[in-house]
């Protein structure tokens, strides 16, 4: 499999996980009566796997642009649907 496929899989991965840690059943388990720093420990929760799935997003993606433009110019082409007859 090719680095640009795994990066895809994984960027699918971390959306199905995004969506899984914030549906309610799971944000259910950090709904308790408790607070950090003056904050609910459910925002924190919420939040924070917002800002987590944000900085993963960000560095697949980064990670798929680099191995996207390292692909040779005909591969690059082909794949754009530009090259070829």
């Amino acid at each position: 499999m090719t680095t640009e496929g795994r990066l895809s899989d994984r960027s699918f991965v971390l959306t199905v996980a995004a969506l899984v840690l914030l549906t309610p059943p799971i944000v259910e388990i950090f709904d308790v009566p408790g607070f950090l720093l003056g904050v609910p420990i459910l925002h924190l929760y919420c939040f924070g796997v917002w800002l987590a799935a944000i900085i993963v997003g960000a560095r697949l993606a980064s990670r798929l642009n680099a191995a996207r433009t390292d692909l040779p110019q005909g591969d690059a082409g082909e794949r754009e649907g530009t090259g070829g007859a």
